[in-house]
């Protein structure tokens, strides 16, 4: 049965999609008891890092890999030192631009995002993969979100209401009329196993083609802090649309990933060009 809440006057299922619980509070002037720029180089450790001012950063497995065993690519000397579990971090010298692996969900992503603004970079390209729920969208293809819902809660700690957040124009205008990359409205969520055909339905409806957990949380808070965002996300498998189709399966291939890595490195390319 619907979810449905009455607050005054009966709220609809659409209007209440887009209300959202306000965690960030503009009343609130304290400032927080962890920055970025005391976690890198906190008590137990100290950061010598320097990064370029463009970051490729993977919600995905192989990229990395992938470019490490097709570019000159050289890994820094130290790791890449944000709050929830550091990681390597390479560097393409030639191209101005390092990458490493952002994580999986938005509390990672934003940690993964408020680090590298703290290291110097301002420009992030997020590469991961996405489930598609719209039948135009086939499996392998690659889009550039030019909007993500919010369905993630650490965007609502940076905003007070906020319902989708948006790249950069000049980094999406990049992918998406120099690369020639599709370009549609996706959701970002953190509840795996909380998309039902009720909620993709509205979903549809607000004109988005895919799921994923990480992009709109990358948008929200590079445009906090003043960074450049865009987003390359690949279909990885398609959602049946209703409870008699063919069940979800997943079909990424490692081609496909590579093929993902290879046009993240094209959009470091232009920007560095540019």
């Amino acid at each position: 049965m619907p979810f449905r809440v009455t607050i005054g006057n009966q709220i609809t299922d659409r209007e209440l999609l887009g209300e959202k619980s306000m965690w960030c509070l503009s009343s609130d002037k304290t400032e927080p008891i962890i920055k970025a720029r005391n976690q890198i180089n906190s008590a137990h450790r100290e950061c010598h890092l320097h990064l370029p001012e463009t970051a490729i950063v993977f919600f995905m497995s192989k990229g990395i890999e992938y470019l490490c065993d097709n570019h000159n690519a050289q890994e820094l000397p130290e790791p890449f030192p944000r709050f929830l579990n550091r990681c390597p971090v390479w560097e393409i010298a030639e191209y101005r631009v390092c990458f490493l692996d952002g994580g999986r969900g938005a509390p990672q992503a934003c940690d993964t995002v408020e680090t590298l603004a703290a290291l110097g970079v301002k420009n992030i390209i997020s590469v991961g993969m996405f489930g598609a729920f719209d039948p135009q969208i086939k499996i392998g293809e690659i889009i550039t979100p030019d909007k993500a819902f919010v369905e993630e809660g650490t965007s609502l700690h940076y905003y007070e209401s906020l319902e989708y957040s948006i790249p950069s124009i000049r980094l999406h205008k990049i992918a998406s009329s120099k690369m020639h990359i599709k370009t549609y409205p996706i959701v970002s969520t953190d509840a795996v196993y909380r998309q039902t055909f009720y909620k993709e339905q509205l979903w549809r409806e607000k004109g988005a083609v895919g799921v994923d957990m990480e992009t709109s949380v990358v948008f929200s808070v590079s445009s906090f802090l003043g960074l450049n965002s865009v987003g390359l996300l690949m279909a990885s498998d398609v959602h049946p649309l209703n409870p008699d189709d063919p069940k979800w399966d997943w079909h990424m291939t490692r081609e496909m990933r590579y093929e993902l890595s290879e046009k993240s490195l094209a959009v470091a390319k232009q920007l560095s060009n540019d």
